[in-house]
């Protein structure tokens, strides 16, 4: 393993950003294909975008902080190279699954 020397919140935080980057991508999906939930992401703040960034600015800054506090508050153990390719990786998976949606699955 190669020395590291990102901080925990760096690497706590990046990760969540991959998952939150997907979860974008599917809330997307779900909010076009499913009446009942853009309804109710309406009707929670007025509009379903603000629910909509609520949901994923929770998911990134609780999550953030929840790894951050695994293995005794030292964090994850992971190195900088493995991040990169991780937070690539998930904002990809994240920006294809919507530009699928809209060019194939609409």
């Amino acid at each position: 393993m190669e020395n590291n020397n990102l901080s925990r919140y760096t690497l706590s935080f990046g990760l969540v950003l991959a998952v939150a980057s997907v979860a974008n991508g599917l809330l997307v999906i779900a909010k076009e294909k499913i009446p009942a939930v853009l309804a109710g992401m309406q009707k929670l703040t007025g509009h379903h975008w603000i629910t909509h960034s609520v949901i994923i600015l929770g998911l990134f800054i609780f999550g953030g902080w929840l790894l951050a506090q695994v293995n005794t508050g030292q964090g994850i153990k992971l190195t900088a190279n493995r991040l990169l390719g991780t937070l690539v990786a998930g904002v990809s998976v994240g920006a294809l699954v919507i530009l699928g949606f809209f060019l194939v699955g609409d």
